[in-house]
């Protein structure tokens, strides 16, 4: 018996395009700058979505893009009070006009000494002078024996009762009056707490240093991140900040790219604490209190290109503490205090192992009544490689400015140096202390 086959209709060709067409569309992924995160929102003191100049209307834009699910917000041009930290979410782009047009700056240096000793989980200070502090303001209190580092207790003012800050959350060490204890509003200007696919992009960031002291710039930035992953800070200035210009602690895959950190008073750009697979590219550091570029920790598997680092009070690029299996290729370092490039003095087991440079340009490094090194390598730090790096030395007001070129300190091994080129006065191109039977020293180019 045969049975009747079914009949189906058959596609018109117009469909069967549409079809294959939208199987070959991209699926919009929501909440990564596509659908409900596209929303764009704008900031300015006059025209914008949210109308204000400071921190509080920078916030409201930045939140009304995250309750959308991400986004862009637009800093218009002009100059934004910034008293407490702007705080970013996840999926938040946020970009201004470009580097001298947008400007946040730090309101004016407000300090005052502890009156009462502030302990560990208080959630008040109260100080000797409470004028000039405000509600809403972003705060340190530290001490001379809490100084730096994760010691110091970064808040905000809640509300002020006499000379009685109350703040946002509990004190997490003991400051003591005996020990200088203060309250300083030195905060970081933008920042991202457990953030990712965040960006801060085309601005100027101004630290206003006048009054405000030095605090150590771990937790204090004019941009900072913490534990964030794939966060981008491009084309932004970071300059006058009482810490490090910029800071990323704790981050996995960061991108510095054309950034300029200039008149910090500690670092300029500061990569630290667990940072994996960084990527600092095209960016300049210059006339900051102690390093340009500093790798502050556990610093392992970076990138650094083409970057600038020069007139620093300490020195140009400066690796520490299982700072290991990193690469600098085609960067400067010159004018900088001690060292173009310094390597910290640490055990093996903890030592900056396993870095690589390539095509840099050491230049004049040192100041009068100190020598001064192109590279110094303390500590017992191995596997180094130095290839093809140009060491320029000059002799400025009677006195060669960067007398040596590789200083290997007594625990240095595994030390490779090949088809470098000296030209200048240099007048020692290597001291070999080693005590280590691995070093690799080819004869120094040029002369």
């Amino acid at each position: 018996m045969l049975r009747k086959s079914r009949k189906f209709p058959v596609p018109s060709a117009g469909l069967i395009l549409t079809l294959v067409l939208l199987a070959q569309s991209p699926v919009p992924c929501l909440g990564r700058g596509q659908g409900e995160s596209s929303k764009i929102v704008t900031a300015g003191s006059t025209g914008g979505d949210v109308i204000g100049a400071d921190s509080v209307a920078i916030q409201q834009a930045i939140d009304r893009v995250a309750a959308a699910g991400g986004g862009t917000v637009v800093i218009k041009a002009g100059t934004y009070r910034i008293a407490n930290t702007v705080r970013l979410s996840s999926h938040i782009r946020l970009r201004g006009e470009g580097p001298g047009k947008t400007l946040l700056m730090k309101i004016a240096g407000v300090r005052s000494n502890l009156q009462l000793d502030a302990d560990y989980g208080e959630m008040t200070a109260t100080v000797e002078d409470a004028r000039g502090f405000a509600p809403g303001m972003g705060v340190t209190v530290l001490d001379s024996v809490s100084p730096e580092g994760w010691t110091p207790s970064i808040l905000t003012i809640g509300s002020i009762q006499g000379n009685t800050l109350r703040f946002d959350g509990i004190l997490h060490m003991d400051y003591s009056v005996a020990n200088q204890g203060r309250v300083v509003n030195t905060f970081p200007l933008v920042a991202g707490f457990n953030v990712e696919d965040a960006q801060v992009e085309g601005m100027s960031l101004d630290g206003s240093r006048a009054g405000s002291g030095v605090v150590d710039g771990r937790q204090t930035a004019a941009i900072y991140f913490y534990r964030s992953r794939r966060v981008t800070i491009r084309n932004c200035e970071a300059r006058n900040y009482p810490g490090d210009g910029i800071s990323l602690q704790w981050v996995e895959d960061p991108v510095v790219d054309n950034c300029e950190a200039e008149g910090n008073a500690t670092m300029g750009i500061h990569l630290g604490t667990g940072a994996l697979r960084g990527i600092v590219r095209d960016s300049r550091a210059h006339d900051n209190g102690q390093d340009g570029l500093h790798l502050g920790g556990r610093v392992q598997f970076a990138r650094y290109e083409r970057n600038t680092s020069w007139n620093n009070g300490r020195d140009g690029i400066s690796l520490g503490h299982k700072d290991t299996d990193n690469m600098f290729i085609g960067n400067s370092s010159s004018g900088n205090a001690r060292a173009g490039i310094y390597f910290r003095d640490e055990v093996a087991a903890n030592a900056a192992n396993r870095n690589t440079f390539q095509t840099s340009t050491l230049e004049d490094n040192g100041r009068p009544g100190e020598p001064g090194y192109a590279v110094r390598i303390d500590g017992e730090t191995r596997d180094l490689k130095f290839v093809s790096n140009t060491i320029r030395s000059h002799r400025i007001n009677g006195v060669v400015a960067q007398p040596v070129g590789f200083y290997l300190g007594p625990g240095t091994d595994g030390i490779t140096a090949d088809q470098n080129l000296f030209i200048g006065e240099v007048q020692k191109a290597i001291i070999d202390e080693s005590q280590g039977s691995h070093n690799q020293l080819a004869t120094p180019l040029g002369r």
